[in-house]
């Protein structure tokens, strides 16, 4: 799961690949966006946000668990299986 997060620190730090699949935005477009505005949430257009929320909901009824990391593994084996 390297690619998609890092530790910094201590702390997971989520890559552009990570930030796609918790956003279910293409990773090219999460790029985009980090070079104009930012990688900070503010940055997310809220259309992303209103997205990271639904996939995060579905995440925590699919599993009953509410972290970044399962939601990350959750959605990466997802992926892969479309």
């Amino acid at each position: 799961m390297s690619d998609l997060y890092d530790h910094i620190n201590g702390e997971p730090v989520v890559s552009a690949k990570g930030l796609s699949l918790l956003l279910g935005v293409p990773v090219d477009q999460v790029r985009a966006l980090a070079q104009f505005r930012g990688t900070g949430v503010d940055a997310l257009p809220a259309e992303w946000v209103k997205a990271g929320l639904r996939r995060s909901k579905e995440y925590q009824a699919a599993t009953g668990r509410d972290d970044m990391l399962g939601a990350l593994e959750y959605w990466a084996r997802k992926e892969a299986q479309s």
